[in-house]
């Protein structure tokens, strides 16, 4: 369980969430041009079709890739770097796959409720919603 001293507070959870998507905003336009291009030179048409879902999926597979490399790897992505937070375990081992995408499904809600998901770090609990779901904490690392 985290020390107060490590909650991660929420000006740092936002930080973070808004800076971890302005990188996928770049890698996003990246990879959609390069669905376009291959599209093109598949179909010969200018553009994909918005209902189009195959491309949906591959759009899709760009965030759980972003965060599913940088959480398993190091436990922070760019963002969380940026704002000196860090995702584990409970047990402070790092997060698997199964972690990774129940922390993903869950943060929707959390977020999309007005933030009442990421508010409940300020419960007894220090936790978010995603983080009790998948059995995961954002801790805050102070500069040494």
């Amino acid at each position: 369980m985290t020390r107060s001293d490590e909650r991660a507070h929420l000006h740092r959870i936002i930080g973070s969430v808004i800076y971890d998507w302005l990188v996928l905003l770049g890698l996003l336009m990246i990879f959609g041009f390069i669905g376009v291009a291959v599209n093109h030179s598949l179909t010969g048409e200018e553009s994909i079709k918005p209902n189009n879902h195959l491309f949906q999926l591959y759009i899709l597979a760009v965030v759980v890739c972003y965060y599913t490399y940088f959480w398993q790897r190091s436990g922070q992505t760019v963002g969380m770097k940026a704002w000196k937070l860090k995702l584990q375990s409970i047990d402070q081992q790092p997060i698997n796959f199964k972690q990774t995408c129940i922390r993903l499904i869950v943060a929707m809600p959390a977020y999309l409720l007005g933030l009442l998901g990421i508010l409940w770090v300020y419960t007894p609990t220090a936790r978010t919603w995603q983080g009790i779901a998948s059995g995961t904490q954002l801790i805050y690392i102070p500069k040494k």
